[in-house]
């Protein structure tokens, strides 16, 4: 079942269409945008940014993987609301809450585009693409395929060297599902057909810590984990 676009979605997609036509008008203005843009352009890092991303709007968990040459991302995060879509359709901009971006703001979406030319975004109120040469410009899609409760970003990835690269960064994140603890919601995540889940058991060894288990086994892994001061985190990380 097909969705119309929100009420918000028109004003939002004429002003980044206003942006990009004074940019293409002035190309010193263009230039530091587009030298920053290519900044951000690496598969490497394609999977860090979207699991920053969700875990600021909220998500406990998340997946990702490459079927037929197309990488598909999804979150059990919020949605978007009018000024988190606006802040996904500007450059060098994010929507600041308690010093965390609200999934999918400021730069880090625009990494999906070392993938492809073609980034398609679908949530329970937005069914949207971008394409590289007006990277901040939202198009809306009819597209009738859903993605139900969820938010999904998807691209067809653009050659075999991408695709390699963008394997090894899901590779680092299954040799080190570790580092799932450092983000402040997310405990799940879906590598292919690979599930990590960091659970949590009885409270830890110093205040305000909690012992985790992966995949509640002990033979998976057992760690202790504050979410609340840094310089715990940083001590018991070394353990």
């Amino acid at each position: 079942m097909s969705i119309t676009p929100p009420d918000y979605f028109e004003s939002i997609r004429q002003a980044a269409e206003r942006r990009w036509i004074q940019l293409e008008g002035d190309e010193d203005l263009a230039g530091p945008w587009h030298q920053l843009f290519k900044q951000v352009q690496s598969p490497r890092h394609v999977l860090s940014e979207l699991l920053q991303n969700a875990d600021d709007a909220g998500a406990t968990k998340a997946s990702a993987k490459v079927h037929e040459g197309v990488f598909e991302f999804t979150h059990n995060g919020e949605d978007f609301q009018a000024d988190h879509f606006a802040s996904l359709c500007r450059f060098g901009y994010s929507n600041k809450r308690s010093l965390h971006t609200i999934g999918f703001r400021g730069i880090g979406f625009k990494s999906t585009f070392s993938l492809g030319p073609v980034v398609t975004i679908q949530t329970p109120s937005l069914h949207v693409f971008f394409n590289k040469a007006r990277f901040t410009l939202p198009c809306w899609t009819n597209s009738s395929s859903g993605s139900g409760s969820e938010t999904l970003v998807s691209v067809k990835i653009q050659d075999g060297h991408r695709e390699d690269e963008l394997g090894k960064n899901l590779s680092e994140w299954r040799q080190s599902p570790v580092s799932l603890l450092f983000f402040r919601n997310l405990r799940e995540l879906t590598l292919n057909d690979d599930h990590l889940a960091w659970l949590p058991l009885e409270a830890g060894p110093v205040p305000d810590s909690q012992w985790y288990s992966l995949n509640g086994s002990a033979k998976d892994g057992r760690v202790p984990w504050s979410g609340v001061k840094p310089e715990v985190c940083d001590l018991i990380a070394a353990l």
